[in-house]
């Protein structure tokens, strides 16, 4: 203790001697001062008061700098001086500075300068920090909540074997189904609810996303075949209005979600419509039918149909598991897979004529058909609606149907009911959004998009979806930032290539480079190889190099363009029409492009337009009379687009634009093209070597509306590219990549 106390005794005289305690009261009386400015000043310029609070930790940092400082050095009427060695007298000079003592002061300069650029970083950001809170809680103060409304969380899995997570997440998903056929009570989707998967968000934040009254939640705890379900129901403030435990043998989950369902139907809604259905599955199938429809909810087609096709073999009697299969087969679109969809709904209602969720499949099969049956699907959906009201998919398709058939105001309220319901699902948030733009309430799409991104894991969907509608309305920075939040999360190939296309859209080259280096690492193979050695040339506009990679690597594979399929044909079928091997272009192009609906062979924000490259092969190859059929086609559209008020979108605007300049028309053309600046068209760096557009490039009405482009997307590039720098975000996606990729054994 003797020892311990010379020390202290030591060091305190010692930081007397050397100034210590008056420096460092001099740094806190001049950051308080700094302090008290920015508190008297910085509400004047509409500084937030969290600016302050960069300040405060900026200063705390600095202390400890400030102490080093004083021990070393002290300052006088000839500069900074080391402070000298303690003697008898405690009167020794200060000593000059030698060579090692500028070395430290530079550093003490440069983390002096780190700390003020911290500092001048949070005051600038403050604002927009803010804003984003301020967005946040006002989002979640305008959530109207639905009367007699619930949102059923996943169950957490409390087994020790992770593999049961699909039979909770299963269990959780029959209860919100039994609830859904409650009379009088609003269940959320699916969807909605199991966005808060895994994540730390309190009770009274989810039930204000989601607008309900109600949650509720759960855990599962699976041995062998022994069971224990724990459930409890909670207000939106997260108090507690009923809770059970059950322990049960596995054979009896399914009397454990009926008595769930029930007891808490008894608390908020007025009446609980019975399972009349006896067939219990076996429990085999039934496990895999719960993963198989997790999986379908996850857009992971292979997995999810191998699950329900085990479920359907194991249990031929499976009726749920023959419906949620045909919908999978459904979306393959091709005639054997559309086949067999309409063999498993046939078998589905043969066995439950009355399950919904089969008549739901039945319905969807019709917008699937070639041509599809709207009528049929409008009948079928509105059945299923009147059974099950809130079946958010059978919501979506029929608002899709009516939309389709020009029935725009009713398509927008059963649409607007969607979103009540399952107000984080990808394609309902996007669709609505859609709609909203067509009106010109664009910032209303724009807090869609801030909701449906604002859940724990967001789908890559949306994150598609707000990156076209991001680029659709020129705000590229925003575009940015969502695209790489959507590669950090997930590094797959299509986050990475659709990052790519975001620099693309800048004309940052070097960030594409990068990217593209990244996205070959990635994905060294797969089913997209073909179109991998493309995508740099493509991007950079270079298409003579592009097309020459197209026949390298096809011939690799020993294939032709002919062999390609869906969107790798459309795309390299375009890639021919701009090189100007015309009849390679009409032979890849006129299989994958609908002459009754040429629109469908676009891909946004992008030259993929197949009728348009089509049309353009034509007229070179003199299939005149073929050019302007699908170019009428495609004009009449535009009229109706026009004539409805719904020709808002910049990339409609710009495809219409494009429509006439083919026609010949370069006045409407012109005058379109700026409309559709106008409204945000900003792929400056895309028009910048097309061919469709060479014959007006000397026009100076053109040139003006492309520097007008180029002056604003290159503004962009340079915001984007110093929030870049600031985020080291290479640095942060070559870790998100590490992460993912397995390490070799």
């Amino acid at each position: 203790m003797t020892g311990f106390a010379t020390v202290v005794t030591w060091l305190y005289r010692e930081a007397r001697r050397r100034k210590v305690f008056r420096t460092a009261a001099l740094y806190v009386v001049g950051a308080w001062l700094a302090l008290q400015v920015a508190a008297l000043m910085f509400p004047g310029f509409g500084i937030p008061e969290s600016a302050i609070r960069a300040l405060i930790w900026a200063a705390v940092a600095g202390l400890p700098v400030a102490v080093v400082f004083g021990w070393l050095f002290e300052i006088g009427p000839g500069g900074i001086r080391r402070t000298g060695p303690a003697v008898a007298s405690e009167g020794a000079a200060p000593q000059p500075l030698e060579r090692r003592d500028y070395l430290m002061l530079g550093a003490f300069a440069a983390i002096a300068a780190v700390l003020v650029y911290r500092a001048a970083q949070g005051v600038r950001d403050a604002p927009r920090n803010a804003a984003i809170a301020e967005a946040h809680a006002a989002l979640e103060e305008e959530t109207e909540r639905l009367e007699n409304s619930i949102a059923v969380l996943p169950f957490a899995n409390i087994s020790e074997d992770p593999a049961n997570e699909y039979f909770c997440d299963g269990i959780a998903e029959e209860i919100l189904d039994r609830l859904a056929r409650a009379a009088g009570l609003n269940v959320i989707g699916r969807t909605s609810s199991f966005a808060f998967k895994g994540s730390n968000y309190g009770i009274e934040r989810i039930s204000a996303l989601l607008g309900v009254h109600y949650v509720l939640q759960g855990s599962v705890r699976k041995a062998g075949d022994q069971l224990r379900v724990s459930a409890q129901l909670l207000d939106a403030k997260g108090v507690q209005v009923w809770s059970e435990s059950f322990d049960r043998q596995l054979k009896n989950v399914f009397e454990i979600q009926s008595e769930i369902a029930s007891a808490v139907a008894s608390t908020v809604a007025s009446q609980m419509v019975p399972d009349t259905d006896g067939h219990e599955p076996n429990l085999d199938a039934y496990e895999h039918y719960l993963a198989g429809r997790t999986l379908l909810h996850r857009r992971d087609w292979e997995p999810a149909r191998e699950e329900l096709q085990r479920a359907v073999a194991l249990d031929p009697e499976f009726a749920e598991a023959h419906a949620e299969l045909a919908i999978i087969q459904a979306f393959e679109e091709t005639p054997e897979a559309m086949s067999r969809a309409r063999a498993s709904v046939k078998r589905a209602l043969q066995l439950k004529p009355r399950l919904v969720r089969a008549r739901a499949a039945e319905g969807f099969l019709f917008t699937k058909a070639k041509p599809p049956d709207l009528p049929g699907a409008e009948r079928v959906l509105r059945e299923v609606l009147d059974q099950d009201p809130n079946m958010s998919d059978a919501l979506n398709w029929l608002q899709s149907v009516l939309y389709e058939q020009g029935q725009v105001d009713e398509a927008r309220a059963i649409l607007e009911r969607a979103a009540v319901i399952d107000p984080l699902h990808p394609a309902i948030a996007a669709n609505l959004a859609d709609r909203l733009i067509e009106e010109g309430k664009i910032e209303q799409a724009v807090r869609i998009y801030e909701r449906a991104m604002e859940q724990p894991t967001p789908s890559p969907m949306i994150f598609a979806a707000a990156t076209g509608f991001y680029q659709s309305t020129g705000r590229l920075v925003e575009m940015s930032i969502a695209q790489k939040r959507a590669a950090l999360r997930d590094p797959a190939y299509s986050s990475l290539f659709f990052l790519l296309l975001s620099y693309r859209s800048l004309g940052d080259w070097p960030q594409v480079e990068a990217v593209n280096e990244r996205l070959m690492r990635a994905t060294p193979e797969g089913p997209v190889s073909t179109f991998r050695a493309v995508i740099l040339p493509s991007a950079k506009g270079q298409i003579d190099v592009t097309v020459q990679r197209w026949r390298e690597a096809l011939s690799e594979r020993r294939m032709t363009f002919a062999d390609l399929d869906g969107v790798e044909r459309l795309i390299a079928g375009v890639d021919l029409a701009r090189d100007g091997d015309y009849a390679a272009a009409i032979e890849a192009l006129e299989p994958v492009v609908d002459a009754e609906f040429p629109d469908r062979a676009a891909i946004p924000g992008s030259f993929i337009h197949g009728a348009h490259a089509l049309a353009w092969s034509y007229l070179h190859t003199g299939a005149d009379a073929k050019a302007e059929r699908l170019l009428a086609t495609e004009a009449r559209e535009c009229s109706a687009l026009r004539a409805d008020g719904r020709l808002r979108n910049s990339f409609d605007l710009h495809r219409c634009a494009q429509t006439e300049l083919l026609r010949d028309n370069v006045e409407q053309a012109l005058a379109g093209l700026e409309k559709a600046i106008e409204a945000g068209w900003s792929e400056y760096y895309l028009h910048e070597r097309d061919p469709l557009w060479a014959s007006v490039a000397s026009d100076p009405r053109y040139r003006a509306l492309m520097a007008k482009v180029k002056t604003d997307v290159d503004r962009q590039r340079a915001e984007v590219r110093r929030i870049d720098a600031s985020e080291r975000f290479i640095e942060k996606l070559d870790a998100a990549i590490a992460a993912k990729t397995p390490r070799e054994e």
